[in-house]
């Protein structure tokens, strides 16, 4: 058993020697393939490694070699950063050369967000800032911790600006956040230039305001300027920018280059090295002299007002047999005074007004808004060159030119009617020529009575039916219908485009034909396009009204075309500019746009017709019983009405009235005349020194309010009796006295100070104006009639 046993082992023992054997054999075989495997991957590692060295070589070479200026100039911009200071404004004279704009330094609050940030928490911060919102606001100026925390964010300031928070503060906030930089860690106070307006609100329409940049502005801005140009006038967000007026017609002018400040940082942005040697003062910029004369702008705005508060002290006139008529609101009006012999503008005013002074620190919106808001009557807009008016009876010297140029009034046979031709003014007129009768062919004019007049009566007393005649029959029959021959003249004397003031956001007016009533057809405006336009469209142009829409600026350079021979010039506001030391850059001179045909036929009817509206208080040349009175006789010969005694006869004014209406508003009151005026019916001839034009909104007849506040501009002038204007700190003065002495006469008035039988105060001493506030508003008289409206 057990050799069958070993037997059977054996070949087992065999087996297994034979399996090791096999099984040594493999894995001998198998360490050699590892080996190789192994050796491959050290291989392409070691190939990997060569070629990402060779590759940090080869752009190491490419950076140092081939970029190495580029690379460190970008270098040199990383570490050094740019901080901008802008320049003084350059300032603004009037024609005397005293300073309407200037600058002044004010102490400003400053918050380095950098430092602040750096030295507290959030919390810190929030309760610092409240701190600094209460002291400022006792001090005067009202802040609240939002307003500063908006500022603080805003991405108008750069990281190394500082941020103003509070501007013109009093010294004792000065010395007190002077005395405490630990509480107040980042705040400083430094000095600023801003805006100055010496006049206050005198002129603010023409000489506009300034205000922070916006981003349009920004990039508009910044496209137009060369960077690499040291000498060029760049922006940085939030710095100001002219935004009306001259301030922002001359802004190129008087912006200056801005100073440079250079600072190497390191990269955690912290200040290691000022670059003195990089930097550059801030050059002030150029100073603009206008024509303006601030004399007389300020004689204009105050007659400006005076007719307006005139205006609204009148019975609202009550015509037979028709509907109460508005009230006279007189909200607003505008009035220009220019030279007519250059074209150069003296004054420019619009009513209602604004403050430049409250844009100079910056504006809520509110307060914007208000400015804007039509129902405030919109103070910020120039109605001298964005009010649009019908101009009424003023444009009938349109139309008499048009008449004496295009052969529908002369001395030849052609003529419709002769020069001396008297047409009978019924105060109706009916257009002969229509299809049926009804009452579109009827036109009435309330303003009349029974006379013969010729052209030069018809301008003196203002008659509408002698125009409608010219109108009707003249143009649109004899002319026919698609003939445009008072438009022609009315574009000869620049009316229906833009006259090319240099002030932004001038409108270029309306004169009506027949393109225009195609556009707004096609606009869904009218009813009807140019195609059907109507003898009635002509006669309604012929005396002013219709469609026909002016600008005051526009009418006193049609009235300055008048007074020059028919020379029509482009309105000028400034003369020249200069430099801080006075050298002068640039000059502006006259600028002749056309002359216009002007004879002694045609300039004969047409000023003695308009001498007549001021001085004509005869018989009727016709030879009538009906008193011929010129339409503004009164404002020139009655003081008690509210006119002037004027020296007609050394100083001849030449004028038109106008009253135009509007549907559901009271009329518009025109006056426009000049002076001293030719006058062929006297053998005066004169060259004129001022054009007036002035209206007033929802006032009344032109005759009554406009005329008698254009005569008030003219007196001083004639008479050279102007007086000096006031600044702005002489009114605020003036304004308090007046006040005193309204609130005094106010308690006569009701009983609270008592009075003897004289009159004289018993419980109080009566208030006495100083003599130069006296002069100012017209005596103590003038407060007792009209209160704290005497000061204009």
């Amino acid at each position: 058993m057990g050799c069958r046993q070993r037997a059977r082992s054996e070949p087992d023992e065999t087996a297994r020697t034979a399996r090791f054997a096999v099984e040594g054999s493999l894995m001998a075989s198998n360490g050699a393939d590892i080996d190789e495997r192994q050796g491959f991957r050290l291989y392409a590692i070691g190939i990997v490694a060569v070629c990402l060295v060779a590759a940090l070589f080869a752009r190491l070479w490419y950076l140092q070699v081939l970029e190495s200026e580029e690379l460190q100039d970008v270098a040199a911009t990383n570490i050094l950063r740019v901080v901008y200071t802008e320049a003084p404004r350059g300032r603004i004279f009037d024609a005397q050369g005293r300073i309407l704009v200037d600058n002044r330094v004010v102490q400003v609050v400053t918050v380095d967000r950098l430092e602040f940030r750096a030295a507290l928490d959030e919390s810190e911060q929030r309760d610092v800032l409240l701190q600094l919102a209460e002291i400022v606001s006792r001090s005067g100026r009202l802040t609240k911790v939002r307003h500063i925390e908006e500022r603080l964010s805003s991405l108008e300031y750069g990281p190394f600006d500082k941020v103003p928070v509070a501007f013109d503060i009093d010294p004792d906030l000065l010395v007190y956040l002077g005395e405490r930089p630990d509480l107040f860690p980042g705040v400083s106070v430094e000095e600023r230039t801003v805006r100055s307006y010496p006049y206050g609100e005198l002129a603010a329409h023409l000489l506009g305001y300034v205000g922070p940049l916006t981003q349009s502005e920004y990039r508009a801005q910044s496209a137009q300027i060369d960077p690499t140009d040291p000498s060029a006038k760049t922006y940085q967000p939030g710095d100001e920018i002219g935004k009306s007026g001259v301030e922002r017609i001359f802004e190129s002018e008087l912006r200056g280059v801005p100073g440079v400040r250079v600072f190497e940082v390191n990269r955690l942005d912290e200040i290691v090295k000022v670059h003195d040697d990089k930097g550059r003062m801030p050059i002030p910029g150029n100073d603009v002299h206008l024509t303006i004369d601030l004399d007389i702008q300020s004689l204009v705005e105050r007659e400006l007002r005076r007719g307006l508060d005139d205006a609204r002290r009148q019975e609202p006139l009550q015509e037979p047999d028709a509907p109460i008529p508005p009230d006279f609101v007189a909200s607003a009006g505008a009035a220009v005074a220019l030279d007519p012999t250059n074209g150069s503008i003296l004054a420019m005013a619009s009513f209602p007004t604004y403050d430049p002074r409250e844009f100079v620190n910056g504006i809520s919106q509110r307060q914007f808004n208000e400015l804007t808001d039509e129902a405030n009557f919109s103070p910020i807009l120039n109605r001298a060159i964005q009010g649009l008016y019908p101009p009424g009876s003023t444009f009938k010297v349109v139309t008499a030119y048009a008449a004496l140029t295009q052969g529908v009034i002369g001395v030849d046979a052609s003529s419709l009617i002769e020069a001396d031709e008297f047409y009978h003014d019924t105060g109706t007129y009916r257009y002969p020529f229509c299809v049926e009768e009804s009452d579109t062919c009827l036109f009435e004019s309330p303003y009349c009575c029974d006379r013969g007049v010729d052209l030069r009566d018809a301008i003196t007393v203002s008659s509408d039916t002698y125009f409608y005649r010219l109108g009707g029959e003249g143009f649109f029959r004899r002319r026919q219908p698609l003939d445009e021959g008072i438009q022609e003249s009315a574009r000869a004397f620049g009316l229906g485009s833009y006259t090319g003031v240099p002030l932004p956001h001038e409108r270029a007016g309306v004169v009506p034909d027949r393109e225009y009533y195609d556009y707004q057809f096609e606009q869904g405006v009218f009813l009807r396009g140019g195609d059907q336009w109507f003898a009635g469209d002509t006669i309604n142009l012929a005396i002013g009204q219709g469609n026909l829409l002016t600008t005051p600026l526009q009418v006193a350079n049609a009235y300055a075309v008048l007074a020059s021979d028919g020379k029509l010039h482009q309105p000028n506001i400034a003369t020249r500019i200069t430099d801080r030391d006075g050298q002068v850059l640039e000059e502006f001179g006259p600028r002749l746009l056309r002359e216009l045909e002007w004879t002694a036929e045609i300039a004969t009817p047409l000023l003695d017709g308009m001498n007549g509206v001021t001085a004509y208080n005869l018989p009727s040349s016709s030879g009538g019983e009906a008193l011929l009175r010129g339409t503004a006789y009164e404002a020139f010969n009655l003081p008690g009405e509210g006119g002037v005694n004027f020296p007609l006869g050394a100083w001849p004014v030449a004028g038109k009235t106008g009253t135009a209406e509007k549907q559901g508003q009271a009329d518009f009151a025109w006056f426009a005349a000049f002076g001293p005026a030719t006058w062929p019916e006297r053998g005066f001839r004169h060259d004129p020194e001022v054009v007036v034009a002035m209206v007033l909104e929802e006032a009344g007849f032109g005759g009554d309010v406009a005329a008698p506040a254009v005569a008030r501009v003219l007196l001083p002038i004639a008479t050279h009796t102007v007086e000096r204007a006031r600044t702005a700190r002489e009114v605020d003065a003036c304004y308090a006295e007046v006040k005193h002495l309204a609130s005094f006469l106010e308690g006569v008035r009701t009983g609270e100070i008592k009075v003897d039988h004289d009159g004289v105060p018993i419980s109080e001493t009566r208030p006495e104006l100083s003599e130069d506030c006296s002069e100012l508003v017209g005596g103590e008289e003038a407060v007792e009639q009209r209160g704290l409206d005497a000061l204009l």
